[in-house]
C-alpha cells in the first residue's frame, strides 16, 4: 500500500472498481489489495486543483471515550471550508479514507478480523452515495461533517463562550459516538442552529442527554421541519420549542443550569 501525502480524489471508475472489489474479495486482505492496486494506478486519481500538502497523522485511541473529539477538528482544518458540491462528494472521501487517512482508518474502523467486513467497509470506507446518512457513518466524511456543522468560530453561542473553544459544540457531539446519528441522521441536524440549540438542550440535564432524549426531540424537530423552517428561528425561540416538544418524565423540573 502507497499512502498519498496528501489528498485527492478518485474518478468515477475507480469508485465502481472498488465496489466490484468488495463483492468480489474473498477476505478482507484480498479486498485493500485490491483496492490498494486501484488505487496506485494513476488514471484512478484526480489531484485537487489546490496542494494541502501532507495533513498531521490523526489516531484513536481505541475504547476511549470521545476518541473522535480532536479528530473531527484536525480533519476539518486540514480540508478547511468545503462548498457543498465538493464536501458531499464521494470520490473525494473515498480517496481521504484510503490513503490521506489510511493509518487512521485501520485503527478506527479495521476490516481486518471485524466480524461483518463488509458491510463496514461500505459503511466507514467506501462512500457511493451522497446522503446524509451515509455521510455521517462515513469515516472520514463524518469528522468533517459533524464539525462544520458545530465550529463556533466566533466563539459566540453558550458553550463555546464557556471556555472559549470553537470546537465546543463539536466535542460535545462526539462525547458520545450515538449522538453522532442521533442528531445528524435527520432533516433537522442538518440546520446548524439547531443541532447547537438541541446540543444546548442536552448539557441542561442530565436526561436530556440521554441517546433516546436526543433522537425523541430531533424526531419531533424533523416533523416540524416539514411545515415550518426552523432555520429563520433565533436561539431563543428554538429552545421555547424543544421545551415543548420534548419528552417529560416522572420528577421532571425541567431544564438547569447550563453545564458542559
Amino acid at each position: 500500500m502507497s499512502q498519498s501525502a496528501g489528498a485527492a480524489a478518485f474518478t468515477e471508475a475507480a469508485l465502481i472498481a472498488m465496489n466490484d472489489a468488495l463483492t468480489e474479495a474473498a477476505t478482507p486482505e484480498d479486498f485493500l489489495a485490491q483496492a490498494d492496486a486501484i488505487a496506485d494506478r494513476s488514471e484512478n486519481v484526480l489531484s485537487l486543483p489546490y496542494d494541502l500538502g501532507a495533513p498531521e497523522p490523526i489516531r484513536p485511541a481505541m475504547g476511549a471515550v470521545g476518541v473522535d473529539a480532536a479528530n473531527g477538528p484536525a480533519v476539518f482544518e486540514y480540508l478547511g471550508v468545503l462548498d457543498a458540491s465538493n464536501a458531499s462528494d464521494p470520490r473525494l472521501w473515498t480517496f481521504i479514507a484510503f490513503r490521506t487517512y489510511r493509518a487512521y482508518m485501520e485503527e478506527r474502523w479495521p476490516l481486518v478480523g471485524a466480524p461483518n467486513w463488509r458491510g463496514r467497509a461500505q459503511d466507514r470506507w467506501l462512500l457511493r452515495g451522497v446522503t446524509r446518512g451515509k455521510r455521517v457513518r462515513h469515516g472520514i466524511a463524518r469528522l468533517w461533517w459533524v464539525t462544520n456543522l458545530t465550529y463556533d468560530r466566533k466563539r459566540e453561542h453558550p458553550l463555546s463562550k464557556a471556555d472559549g473553544n470553537p470546537y465546543a459544540y463539536t466535542q460535545a457531539v462526539f462525547r458520545n459516538e450515538d449522538r453522532i446519528n442521533a442528531l445528524f441522521d435527520r432533516h433537522a441536524g442538518a440546520i446548524g442552529s439547531v443541532a447547537r440549540v438541541v446540543l444546548e438542550h442536552a448539557a441542561k440535564n442530565p436526561a436530556f442527554s440521554r441517546d433516546n432524549h436526543v433522537r425523541a426531540v430531533m424526531k419531533e424537530l424533523t416533523l416540524i421541519l416539514g411545515f415550518r423552517d426552523l432555520g429563520f428561528l433565533d436561539a431563543a425561540s428554538l429552545e421555547q420549542l424543544i421545551e415543548e416538544i420534548r419528552p417529560t418524565y416522572d420528577g421532571d423540573q425541567g431544564t438547569a443550569a447550563l453545564h458542559i
